[in-house]
């Protein structure tokens, strides 16, 4: 189970197929412009830093995203990193405290491997 989600982590750090970081401010390249209302009207140009976004969703994709990304990208290319973008960019409870719980479990001192 442990390397499962270690697998799973390292996706949302990066190592996917689009190398993007979904978590803000982390890394060098990382989600810019998610669907997070804060973080488009606080003023600043890179959004609030150790959130993550939702990632590619070809499943149930807006209409407006599927006019811009069409259906040629596989699954795991679909993703827009704008703010309109709540299909596929947006920022929600539900997927970032699992991400909190995950990230200190993965840095606690007495995991094995």
């Amino acid at each position: 189970m442990r390397n499962a989600a270690m697998l799973q982590w390292n996706y949302a750090l990066g190592m996917n197929a689009l190398d993007l970081c979904f978590v803000t401010g982390l890394g060098e390249k990382s989600v810019m412009n998610p669907h997070h209302r804060p973080s488009g009207a606080d003023g600043i140009d890179a959004p609030v830093p150790g959130l993550i976004s939702g990632g590619p969703n070809k499943c149930f994709p807006y209409p407006s995203s599927k006019e811009r990304l069409g259906n040629a990208l596989p699954p795991a290319k679909y993703y827009l990193d704008e703010t309109p973008s709540a299909d596929t960019n947006e920022i929600a409870i539900y997927w970032n405290s699992p991400t909190v719980f995950v990230g200190a479990f993965m840095n606690a001192p007495n995991l094995k491997d």
